[in-house]
């Protein structure tokens, strides 16, 4: 039986001002977010930004220096019914050396209310995992796969995925995001995953969150943050004459070819000079807007809901 938030309780995450200090060190600033259930999110951005921090906050793996954190309207600091709602898997998730495969997965069903052991069961035997293994001798993409299977099984309301593929071939990587929408339209739930890489993994989320220094710097649906950027590739000359005053988030430079990220929307002005000039247009990836994002440290998608979260700006 899927566990369910308390009757007359709001349902989702809400960040209202968190911050997250290690002794002088900023690592979380003024967050302030709402995110809905039932949604794949992607928590994006460079390393050192404070994604794994944010959701160890909100998972309660440590503890916030200020602000707030609900899940389901309830704060889920030493309050068990809510952190059974919850799955965390780090990027270089913990296990007991001396635990075999199936322990693992034994013990941890204690800890989730809707686990799912037949799943948890032929997840292992897609990734081939070998249950009478003790984890000390796993590979490390071995020890990404039952991290993966555990993820999954729990059916977990809110599930975070911190890179959860290092170490995984493409072949493993593609079965992960196969069974992540499996899972995900048999047993819908709130799934926030952070990744490197975006693009490969593009077609899973549905809104993306980018963080830069700590703040969220830009949200949006993920096809929307798609064309809130556009690359110009050419003559140095010629992409500069076409891009002119406009916002340049990035660029690269090999010998007089010129590749700029530009903000915002291409227009049609933008596409008949292009042709002119041989410069050539494209959409920026998801890759190419968070790093972009990564150099000029901005980032805003207008035409969002104010309710359903909050964009700050870092300055420049």
């Amino acid at each position: 039986m899927t566990s369910h938030p308390p009757a007359g309780t709001s349902s989702g995450i809400v960040l209202e001002h968190v911050t997250k200090r290690f002794g002088r060190a900023e690592v979380l600033t003024d967050i302030s977010a709402v995110l809905p259930p039932g949604r794949i999110y992607g928590l994006l951005g460079a390393n050192g930004v404070g994604k794994t921090t944010l959701m160890s906050v909100v998972c309660n793996h440590t503890f916030r220096s200020g602000g707030t954190v609900l899940i389901d309207g309830e704060d889920p600091a030493e309050n068990p019914v809510v952190l059974g709602r919850t799955c965390f898997i780090r990027e270089d998730q913990p296990y007991n050396d001396a635990f075999k495969v199936r322990d693992v997965l034994s013990a941890v069903s204690w800890f989730y209310p809707d686990w799912d052991a037949a799943l948890a069961e032929r997840l292992s035997d897609r990734f081939r995992l070998p249950h009478r293994t003790t984890c000390k001798k796993l590979s490390r993409g071995q020890r990404s796969a039952l991290a993966i299977v555990i993820s999954l099984a729990s059916r977990a309301p809110y599930t975070f995925l911190d890179e959860p593929y290092l170490g995984l071939d493409a072949s493993a990587r593609g079965i992960f995001y196969d069974e992540l929408l499996l899972a995900y339209s048999e047993h819908p739930r709130t799934i926030v995953m952070s990744t490197h890489l975006i693009d490969e993994a593009a077609g899973l989320l549905e809104e993306v969150l980018v963080l830069h220094e700590g703040r969220i710097v830009l949200r949006a649906d993920a096809d929307e943050a798609r064309t809130s950027a556009f690359v110009a590739r050419g003559l140095d000359s010629a992409v500069t004459a076409l891009v002119g005053h406009r916002e340049v988030l990035s660029e690269r430079r090999l010998g007089s070819i010129l590749s700029v990220t530009v903000r915002g929307a291409r227009t049609a002005d933008d596409e008949s000079r292009a042709r002119a000039t041989n410069v050539a247009l494209e959409a920026a990836s998801l890759q190419e807007l968070v790093a972009a994002i990564g150099i000029s440290g901005i980032g805003e998608v207008g035409g969002v809901d104010s309710e359903s979260f909050t964009t700050q700006r870092t300055s420049r």
